[in-house]
């Protein structure tokens, strides 16, 4: 019987290129779910919650602004991005920051 463990070992054992199309294929086929009679494999918004539970620290903030830590630090002192201070460590609730990004992306 095949198992997920098996399939992966198999996966890994593939050329690179061949190992690309699965992770695409799987990814597609997870995410847009083409077939109605076969349920959604990746749970997308479970993963996102499970990410959002933990706080973001000023690196990785940063980079899902796509700005630098200096730029970071610059709008936490001006206001204009909400952050938790412990000690020198900033720390930033995800879902804050996924709000402010999705009303300055319009």
């Amino acid at each position: 019987m095949l198992t997920a463990e098996k399939i992966i070992k198999e996966i890994y054992l593939l050329p690179i290129e061949e190992r690309e199309k699965v992770a695409r294929y799987i990814i597609e086929f997870g995410i847009k779910s083409h077939h109605q009679d076969v349920p959604e494999i990746l749970d997308i918004k479970g993963w996102q919650n499970e990410i959002a539970r933990k706080p973001f620290n000023l690196k990785q903030a940063a980079e899902y602004f796509g700005v630098s830590s200096v730029t970071l630090r610059r709008w936490v002192k001006t206001g204009r991005v909400s952050a938790h201070k412990i000690g020198r460590a900033y720390t930033f609730d995800v879902r804050h920051l996924k709000e402010l990004k999705k009303a300055h992306m319009t």
